[in-house]
């Protein structure tokens, strides 16, 4: 037996060694590809939009090593001058992928849903200062929870569980009402901890979780419009590359017509923000968007652009005083530097605003 196999192997040397050859370079492109399915998954403050994960939102994360992601909400002191009577957060929670995809999740979704009040270490507090309240509105409609000085409990889950139906992209609004007269220096550890958890059939979706508070923005005092990178802001050490995507916050107070062109070939804005039937409801021509080479659009050859008629003392426009926007690197990295958004077409910007300034950074934990 052994000769013959010998002698099989002596007549057919050319096809054992091709096929030898073969077999190991099929084993060294396995072990080379399945370690990169996970080397380019990096953290997004906002959210992870690698993951292609149809549950999604604009401000709640995943849970990481067993924490909840603290999330600042910069706004502006309310004044007596001011109609609005309350600081108004909007959280929203998809049954999509974040980035704009289109697909939606198959199923109903359900999930349950928990809100607490807690103090910067995550623990439920005990009491609310005198006089102030915190309401839960779910979809600008339905008051979900209040809380104020006198509640005897500041954990509560919601029952039933919630849905997020399927057969089209569709979402549910919470909005965190913080009352005007809250203390934005001394009442900035307590937080509103909102919590999403798929219940136990949907295995391959996560968790969705942050804990919200108000801090004061600067220069609150001066008329205008400012814009942010808030991953630059919450950490100006890191570089770029750190996030697969970025949040742009335009933020002020008074009207003002804020226009953002971008290079499509290098950056994509979520769709969401200006799509018919997307996930935000703004006013009629409160948020225009311009193909590349359509009528009125960039004047910038191949760019798209955005027009925001922002005014925040527009009962209409519900007295809007911010704008969040989430950035996708189209073509690869944007800069090493945080230089890709700016005021002209020069350098490594790929991203124009005018109507709103560069406002200063500052870290914060």
């Amino acid at each position: 037996m052994k000769k013959k196999i010998f002698k099989f192997i002596k007549k057919q040397w050319l096809l054992v060694w091709t096929l030898i050859v073969s077999a190991a370079m099929f084993a060294m492109i396995a072990s080379a590809e399945y370690p990169g399915t996970n080397n380019y998954m990096k953290r997004v403050v906002v959210s992870d939009d690698s993951t292609d994960m149809m549950f999604s939102s604009n401000l709640l994360t995943f849970i990481e090593n067993d924490k909840i992601a603290y999330q600042p909400y910069y706004v502006r002191q309310l004044t007596d001058d001011d109609l609005a009577t309350t600081y108004d957060v909007d959280v929203y929670v998809w049954n999509y992928d974040i980035n704009g995809t289109g697909d939606y999740y198959k199923k109903n979704i359900s999930y349950q849903l928990n809100i607490k009040v807690v103090d910067k270490n995550g623990d439920t507090v005990t009491s609310l200062g005198s006089g102030k309240t915190i309401q839960i509105v779910k979809n600008d409609s339905t008051v979900l929870k209040s809380f104020n000085s006198s509640s005897s409990s500041y954990d509560y889950t919601h029952s039933p569980n919630e849905t997020l139906a399927t057969g089209a992209r569709s979402q549910n609004k919470y909005t965190i009402k913080f009352s005007k007269n809250w203390d934005l220096e001394n009442d900035s550890n307590t937080r509103v901890q909102i919590t999403a958890t798929p219940t136990s059939e949907f295995t391959d979706l996560k968790t969705l979780a942050a804990a919200i508070g108000l801090k004061e923005e600067r220069a609150a005092d001066v008329a205008g419009w400012k814009y942010y990178i808030n991953e630059q802001r919450l950490n100006s050490a890191a570089a770029p590359s750190a996030y697969d995507a970025y949040n742009l916050v335009l933020t002020g107070t008074g009207s003002s017509t804020i226009v953002i062109e971008w290079d499509p070939t290098k950056v994509a804005i979520n769709k969401d923000l200006y799509e018919q039937g997307g996930a935000y409801s703004f006013y009629s021509g409160e948020v225009t968007y311009y193909a590349s080479g359509a009528a009125g659009g960039s004047s910038i050859p191949g760019w798209e652009k955005l027009v925001i008629e922002a005014d925040s003392y527009s009962q209409l426009k519900e007295y809007r005083n911010r704008y969040d926007l989430q950035l996708y690197k189209f073509n690869g990295e944007l800069s090493s530097a945080w230089d890709f958004v700016g005021a002209s077409q020069s350098g490594n910007v790929c991203i124009v605003i005018n109507g709103a300034e560069d406002a200063l950074t500052e870290s914060n934990d």
